[in-house]
């Protein structure tokens, strides 16, 4: 399935913060889309309608790093949800905390996904770290 990941305003600033060693917002839970996404831009810090339905509530990601490039020079967080009763989804967000907004990246599907319980859906944002041209 085609979807747009993006990163948001909040993951610029957390990469400067720590290159610069202050303290930054971690990549900590992903949460499942159910609203319109098609006007999320870079200044986008929440879900539109968060999804709560049972076993598809935000949760706390699996954050490692992984090689594209070169070593290390990418973020990966992910998440295999299970569901405990039907939902539609419309894409997914990386958030840097366990409350509502902080928003570091999102990803829209390219069409709604429907599911019903006990389906899995297997959640993986990806941000590259290189330099720029």
């Amino acid at each position: 399935m085609a979807q747009t990941q993006k990163p948001t305003q909040k993951l610029y600033a957390a990469c400067a913060k720590a290159v610069k060693g202050d303290a930054f917002d971690k990549w900590i839970a992903i949460c499942l889309e159910q609203g319109d996404m098609s006007t999320f831009t870079e200044a986008t810090n929440a879900a539109s309608v968060e999804c709560t339905v049972s076993g598809l509530s935000r949760i706390a990601a699996t954050v490692t790093l992984a090689t594209a490039a070169v070593a290390d020079d990418q973020v990966v967080a992910e998440y295999e949800f299970t569901a405990g009763a039907g939902a539609t989804l419309t894409g997914f967000e990386v958030m840097s905390a366990t409350a509502a907004g902080n928003m570091m990246m999102w990803c829209s599907f390219a069409s709604s996904q429907v599911l019903e319980a006990n389906d899995k859906i297997r959640t993986t944002g990806k941000c590259q770290f290189k330099l720029g041209a």
